[in-house]
């Protein structure tokens, strides 16, 4: 394929990084924890599934983008509702593994920003070695989504899910879960994100992967601080405001780590990374965890 071909074909897919719209996980307050986790686990593995097919037959970048953010969801409900069922061996093998074979994905995404951001603007050898290496990088993904091994752990992962509400030393009411998750969360937020300003980027990681906890559990637990229970919670609402106060937060910092990485990626094919002033990031990931500590834990007061 010419070169002007190929890079027109892949510019365009690099462009349409844009997730799908997730439908509302709804809760009722009389499930128990186990009872949510089944609830939202599936829910997280649909999003998931329903990706497959465009991923394979099409290499689409937004499938392989909401198939990431499908497990980076499931992954943050086991890492929220693990303590409170007991902390278990098994909870470990299923995060270990689903971040086993998100790696490539995530790879490919990585490249695929960096094709969006500078594919425009580099030529020759540079512009080769990068659309390469994200030809290589989705065919690693698509190995990992065709393997024996991915299709096992869907198997082990329904029968993880029949079997925790016996395996489990105790299984409290979903509300009591949820508080204890939200809180450990935003008590992490909090404390980490103090020093932003000042912070080294590995700290600033850390902050940002626990932000999209938090995130991620303000959504998948917005029902039961609804004003109706067991309903979705209305635009506008508390958890939904929290949850995009947080979101502002892990966006700032998500952008942080593209320019990162993308530097690293540009040096790797030969081509010089540009300049970026990364203080409006920070300047913006400051002011959005002062929003998120402002708003402050609206689940405690919901309840009452």
């Amino acid at each position: 394929m010419p070169l002007a071909q190929h890079v027109s074909v892949d510019l365009r897919v690099g462009e349409l990084i844009v997730p799908a719209a997730l439908s509302p996980i709804v809760l009722d307050r009389e499930l128990s924890t186990t009872q949510a986790l089944d609830v939202i686990v599936r829910a997280c593995g649909q999003q998931v599934l329903d990706q497959v097919d465009p991923l394979l037959t099409s290499r689409d970048a937004s499938a392989l983008h909401d198939m990431r953010v499908g497990i980076r969801r499931l992954r943050a409900v086991l890492s929220l509702l693990r303590r409170p069922l007991g902390d278990g061996e098994k909870f470990a093998w299923v995060s270990t593994e689903t971040r086993d074979l998100a790696a490539p994905l995530g790879h490919a995404r990585d490249l695929d920003v960096a094709v969006r951001d500078h594919g425009e603007r580099l030529t020759g050898s540079p512009l080769r070695k990068l659309l390469d290496l994200r030809e290589g990088a989705y065919d690693e993904a698509l190995a990992v989504v065709s393997s024996d091994r991915w299709q096992d752990l869907s198997t082990h992962l329904d029968l993880f899910l029949r079997r925790i509400h016996d395996e489990v030393p105790v299984d409290p009411p979903i509300t009591d879960a949820a508080n204890e998750a939200l809180d450990r969360r935003f008590r992490q937020v909090s404390a980490r994100g103090a020093e932003l300003e000042r912070a080294k980027s590995s700290q600033r990681h850390k902050v940002r992967i626990e932000a999209k906890k938090l995130r991620y559990g303000a959504q998948f637990f917005s029902s039961l601080y609804a004003v109706s229970p067991g309903s979705a919670s209305a635009s506008g609402s508390p958890a939904e405001d929290f949850a995009h106060s947080v979101g502002a937060l892990q966006d700032a910092l998500g952008d942080l780590r593209d320019v990162q990485v993308t530097r690293h990626l540009l040096e790797l094919v030969g081509a010089t990374a540009p300049d970026v002033d990364t203080a409006p990031f920070v300047t913006r990931a400051v002011a959005a965890h002062a929003d998120v500590v402002a708003r402050g834990p609206f689940w405690r007061s919901a309840l009452q």
